[in-house]
């Protein structure tokens, strides 16, 4: 069963603008476009922490339990207005996967994570990251959830569309999750990959970004 803040369901019922777009808009230009056919990540990977290898053609991440933090790798790609899509599998026992952003400094007052699109084996979710400088006044936030059982070592392909404060999410093209948050329309830097558990692995990355 599908869980919508009140927010969403407010902005739903009161603004006309549509939700983002299902297929990249035609004002937009491919500015990320990753296979991982070769051993290297290239320019604009940063590994913070855990595990991160290319390993016969795919990404691998895998948590690391002296870290005491869960996987995490970002990619530096400045977009706002754009659609994300990224082939991923659950490979080890109980992993739980993270796609999400990081606001541009200066942008929001706040501290930590934007929001990420997070997925495990019986669910997934939109996510809204807490402020660790307020946590009590600005916790995390489940803004869209749904119950889904995703096999282990099969592939699924998940897209997100950002289009100002509104985020669609898919995977395969079927299952859907919609959300909504004021400052989801900020620039975002990076792209954040994390892995929590052992272990996810990632293929085709791509991002096409809405032209200035």
């Amino acid at each position: 069963m599908k869980y919508l803040s009140p927010l969403f369901a407010f902005a739903l019922l009161s603004c006309s603008i549509s939700m983002a777009a299902d297929t990249p808009p035609a004002n937009s230009e491919l500015v990320v476009d990753q296979s991982f056919d070769e051993a290297e990540l290239g320019k604009g990977w940063h590994i913070n922490t855990g595990s991160w290898k290319v390993i016969n053609g795919v990404f691998q991440a895998k948590e690391i339990k002296a870290d005491k933090h869960s996987a995490a790798a970002r990619h530096v790609i400045e977009t706002q207005n754009a659609v994300y899509q990224v082939r991923f599998r659950l490979v080890g026992e109980s992993p739980t996967f993270h796609f999400g952003f990081d606001p541009k400094r200066g942008e929001l007052d706040k501290k930590g994570h934007l929001f990420s699109v997070i997925i495990n084996a019986q669910k997934w979710q939109i996510m809204k990251h807490v402020d660790k400088a307020k946590p009590k006044v600005d916790p995390n936030e489940i803004l869209a959830s749904e119950k889904v059982a995703f096999e282990k070592d099969k592939w699924y392909t998940l897209r997100v569309t950002t289009w100002g404060p509104y985020v669609t999410a898919k995977i395969d093209d079927s299952q859907e999750l919609k959300a909504s948050h004021p400052t989801f329309s900020v620039k975002k830097p990076t792209l954040v990959f994390r892995c929590i558990g052992e272990s996810v692995e990632l293929d085709d990355l791509r991002v096409w970004r809405q032209k200035s």
